[in-house]
């Protein structure tokens, strides 16, 4: 059971002029109020997005802005003409929306704000003016964005797993980057599930994030205060400063964040081994790690014209945890006690990350240029102490000291140019990436001899080139593409290559994507392919000591992992309904074995194993009632996974999940219950054997005008959220 309760504060202030209110009431051809009518105030010049709100049940809206010079509103509803009015008052009186006859180019997916739309195989959610500007911070804004989840700092997209996240077209290589938007900060959020051909072999998912331009030019400052306490009295928290500049084209942003934060857990394994004789370990683990972080943020963009932007950003991380472990163990032979321990665990560690980007967006011509230069470079180390006290059933206790260090330091340069330009009635997107990769990591082990020492390198060059184009031929929307994609891995030990754990690799990768709209039905029909590289620390040749009775190892053998996925994907109005459909190929799964045929030593270790099939399927339906935003979601997962096991399971019990979101919306406060169940199923070679819910709690409230946010969040409420799985091992 995990308990969590978050207070968080940010207060924004904007050193310009006094703030105003532009207000006035949104009616149609009978002089009717419009509510929910989408109200956006824009920059003049270029339709920059400045600030949006939405018309309320009496079809007045009020818009508080520094300067309402050199803007114009924008009006929209479903149903109704686009109106833009320019602002020669505060009080824009009545205006009049004309219904619409035509058919809507994008289908909306939900009924009232949040809007998601099928566009260009991705499902675009506006966050400007909706609900979602109130979700308190990065992660629970993401949390509520159809078909992704995020909890306890994972993100994971329905159907393919882990995203890439893009900031206004560059990828976030920090976490960091990411916590420090604010929801009001963002314009839209857009979902990939089958990324095409601009996207590296590796990413399963995309989800870009649009922030909104700054309103005017200035100095301004936030300041963010978070806390939260767990069900153990553990206590946490950080604070945020972002400071920002704008004069003309010109935007500079320095963010400072200090972090420190102290969390417990408890758990129970059991491994059970079936050879001549039944094995069972039981370990009960009760811990606790303390993290501490200072992070600074540093960054310029340049607008060199209404077409052309340049920008360069500086982030430094460094983060420090030391980690608390008591664990029990007894190990039994056919239902008898044969030998137990206790030991006493202590992990400290520190990282220190530096990253860098350049990018310049612009256009030539007819020819749209996005490049992006980044570079990386982090130092890590980590520490554990274990001190184990084990008797043989009936003898004397026996005391045990291990330990280890490892030091890892990695380097990373890439480059990525994408070039655009119309062609043929359609567009032609085409392009090349680089990236070069170093990784050196050392582990020595203390006493000597009980395991081999590890001093290991890899180098890594990844080329690939790219291209893809899009069209419409009638209704019917095409984009196809293709991506070859080069990497030369090299793995050394002690200095040396090792010429059979040394691979290249050569991948030619298509896709394809159909849309087509039907009326106020949107259908899109996608396929690509994602590879799944083993991670340097998989490839590890050497033996890792956690305790006595468990080793991890890594597999230098392995080979990539490949999935090939058909995505269909439907929606009509406030519904939307997918489908999914996977072959997966030498898929890397984690085993555990017997050790040097000691079964009372687990030694952990990824495998490749044999291919198998998946499908996925959702139905989410978002409607809007009153102040009442209600959202459900159903998701069931299937899997044909073989592999013999004791007993007979069968690694192929479907899986489903519901989602309920309520969330009330009023003038005083806005409050969101969130409800989660799981039933049993399998997943890979694990499978959940008891169903799962949780209960989260979430109040918004602003002050000054929205300058002070007040935002409680409470995890777990009820304290049901415990998972209780199974691995097998063949």
């Amino acid at each position: 059971m995990r308990v969590l309760f978050v207070f968080f504060v940010y207060i924004s202030s904007s050193i310009v002029c006094l703030a105003q209110d532009i207000i006035g009431k949104i009616v149609d051809e009978q002089g009717k109020a419009i509510q929910y009518a989408n109200v956006a105030l824009l920059q003049a010049n270029d339709s920059a997005f400045i600030k949006g709100v939405v018309s309320d049940d009496t079809g007045r809206f009020s818009i508080n802005t520094l300067d309402k010079k050199n803007c114009i509103v924008k009006v929209t509803c479903i149903g109704y003409k686009t109106v833009y009015r320019n602002i020669s008052d505060s009080n824009l009186g009545a205006i009049i929306l004309k219904e619409e006859s035509m058919t809507l180019g994008d289908v909306i997916v939900k009924s009232s704000l949040p809007k998601t739309r099928l566009r260009n195989g991705a499902f675009v959610t506006t966050v400007a003016g909706s609900i979602l500007e109130k979700s308190g911070n990065i992660s629970n804004l993401l949390d509520r964005i159809p078909n992704v989840t995020s909890q306890n700092g994972k993100i994971n997209v329905f159907g393919v797993g882990e995203p890439v996240i893009y900031i206004n077209g560059k990828q976030v290589r920090d976490n960091a980057e990411l916590d420090r938007l604010n929801p009001d900060e963002i314009s839209t959020v857009e979902v990939v599930q089958n990324p095409g051909a601009q996207y590296a072999s590796n990413v399963k998912a995309v989800i870009r994030i649009n922030t909104k331009r700054k309103a005017k030019d200035g100095f301004g400052f936030e300041t963010k205060t978070f806390g939260n306490i767990d069900e153990n009295s553990r206590f946490g928290g950080y604070e945020q400063l972002n400071i920002n500049y704008q004069k003309k084209g010109l935007e500079t942003f320095t963010v400072l964040k200090i972090k420190d934060g102290e969390n417990s857990n408890k758990q129970g394994l059991v491994q059970n081994t079936y050879v001549d004789n039944v094995w069972s370990q039981r370990n009960d683990i009760e811990g606790s790690i303390r993290n501490r972080q200072l992070y600074c943020g540093l960054g310029a963009n340049y607008q060199i014209d209404s077409h052309s932007f340049v920008g360069a950003s500086f982030n430094f991380n460094r983060m420090l945890n030391k980690a608390v472990i008591n664990m029990a163990t007894t190990i039994d032979k056919d239902n008898s006690l044969t030998e137990e321990s206790v030991s006493d665990i202590t992990k400290p560690g520190n990282t220190s990350l530096a990253s860098g980007n350049v990018y310049y967006m612009g256009k030539i011509g007819i020819m749209d240029i996005n490049f992006n230069t980044d570079w990386l470079w982090d130092k890590d180390f980590s520490k554990v102490n274990t001190l184990e006290r084990y008797q043989e059933h009936g003898g004397d206790w026996h005391d045990n000291a291990v330990n280890t260090k490892t030091n890892t330091k990695n380097e990373l340069f890439a480059s990525k140019l994408t070039l655009s330009l119309p062609l043929w009635k359609g567009r032609l997107s085409f392009g090349g990436e680089y990236s070069n990769t170093n990784r050196n990591s050392s582990y020595d082990v203390q006493p000597v001899g009980l395991l081999d020492k590890q001093d290991n390198r890899i180098k890594e060059g990844m080329t690939s080139v790219f291209c893809d184009y899009t069209r419409k031929f009638g209704n019917l929307s095409i984009l196809a593409g293709i991506r070859y994609e080069n990497t030369d891995f090299n793995y050394y030990e002690e200095g040396k290559r090792m010429p059979e754990q040394s691979k290249r690799y050569g991948n030619i990768l298509p896709s394809l994507s159909l849309s087509l709209p039907v009326g106020k039905t949107q259908m899109q029909l996608s396929y690509g392919a994602t590879i799944k590289r083993p991670s340097y620390y998989d490839m590890r040749s050497g033996i890792g000591y956690d305790n006595r009775y468990t080793y991890e190892s890594g597999n230098p053998f392995l080979v990539s992992e490949i999935s090939r996925n058909i995505n269909y994907t439907v929606s009509y109005k406030w519904l939307m309904a997918e489908g999914i459909y996977t072959h997966v190929s030498s898929p890397i799964v984690m085993l555990t074995q017997s050790y040097n045929d000691n079964p009372n030593i687990a030694l952990i270790q990824n495998v490749n194993w044999k291919p198998y099939n998946r499908i996925g399927a959702s139905l989410a339906a978002s409607p809007k009632i009153g102040i009442w935003h209600p959202s459900l979601s159903f998701y069931f997962f299937k899997q044909w996974f073989d592999m013999d096991t004791y007993g007979g399971h069968r690694l192929d019990n479907p899986k489903v999940t519901i989602r309920f979101d309520n969330t009330i919306d009023t003038k005083l406060c806005t409050v969101s219950l969130m409800l989660l169940a799981q039933t049993s199923g399998d997943d890979e070679t694990s499978y959940m054997y008891r169903n799962y819910f949780c209960t989260n709690l979430s109040i918004y409230k602003s002050f000054l005008k929205g300058k002070l946010i007040v935002f409680f969040y409470a995890n777990d409420l009820l304290g049901t959220g415990n998972t209780h799985s199974r691995m097998y091992s063949g």
